[in-house]
């Protein structure tokens, strides 16, 4: 029986890719579930002066522009080249809780969990603090129903996973720009993931999404698949390598008691896809 794919060995996963960043000599932080993870290096020894961090904070809304850009399609509404979205818009997910929402400055103080392995082979958790900048292409989602949640709306409640920009200040508490956040995800349940498909293997009975992190899953005729925010039709047909979408995992098994996921790591039993 194939094991669930939930919380626990996201945070195994990214504990072994954030222990090999500390043998090599910096702190790594890396995306849930990913070897392929990226890097940052955070710099806590002082406080940067106001204008530094002023300047650095500029710097991460540049690079969260772009994102938001290339979210719905460029200026011409041509597609990006696969590959090309893939490397620039792979983003770094964290979990943790929400400690605040300043709603007038668009901000969230995020309470984000790290893993951190010593030379022994002992975890230790640490909880760090990061400042959110939410801009107009941040999705926010329930965990629960997967509706949107206006900014004003957003709770302090239960655990949130949040992917967010590769570009982080130095300043502390460091800061970035969200991407993706799902909030109210139940203690006892697997969390909604947001997957951007590296690789889609089509086979006789669906698809094989391999995504941003190398996780491999499983979607089939039984797979919920809808839009985001629009009426469109949307079907496994139309989910491709540089697709990004929110995946949620479903029951090990079918009603037939045959393995939903097989060879897979998980099976996804709804797809929210992103259109463009």
């Amino acid at each position: 029986m194939k094991k669930r794919f939930n919380r626990s060995i996201l945070m195994a996963l990214a504990a072994v890719t954030v222990a090999s960043g500390l043998l090599a000599g910096c702190g790594q932080k890396a995306a849930i579930g990913g070897a392929d993870a990226a890097t940052e290096i955070t710099i806590r020894d002082a406080e940067l002066p106001e204008s530094e961090t002023a300047a650095e904070t500029e710097v991460a809304e540049k690079e969260s522009e772009v994102y938001i850009e290339r979210f719905g399609g460029d200026e011409t509404g041509e597609e990006q080249e696969s590959e090309d979205m893939y490397i620039d818009m792979q983003p770094v997910s964290k979990w943790g809780t929400i400690a605040s929402v300043d709603v007038d400055n668009n901000r969230i103080s995020f309470n984000s969990n790290e893993y951190m392995e010593d030379e022994a082979g002992n975890l230790t958790e640490t909880v760090s603090e990061i400042i959110l900048h939410v801009g107009k292409g941040t999705v926010i989602l329930d965990g629960t129903t997967l509706m949107p949640v206006q900014l004003k709306d957003l709770g302090t409640e239960g655990t949130a996973y949040v992917w967010v920009s590769q570009a982080m200040t130095m300043s502390l508490p460091p800061q970035t720009t969200a991407q993706v956040i799902i909030t109210n995800v139940p203690e006892d349940a697997s969390a909604p993931m947001y997957v951007i498909a590296k690789e889609v293997e089509r086979t006789d009975e669906g698809i094989m999404i391999t995504d941003q992190d190398g996780v491999v899953w499983r979607a089939d005729q039984d797979t919920i698949v809808t839009p985001y925010l629009t009426r469109n039709i949307v079907t496994l047909d139309d989910i491709d390598a540089g697709t990004r979408m929110i995946v949620s995992q479903g029951s090990e098994t079918s009603t037939s008691g045959t393995e939903k996921a097989g060879d897979a790591d998980a099976y996804a039993a709804n797809i929210m896809v992103f259109a463009g």
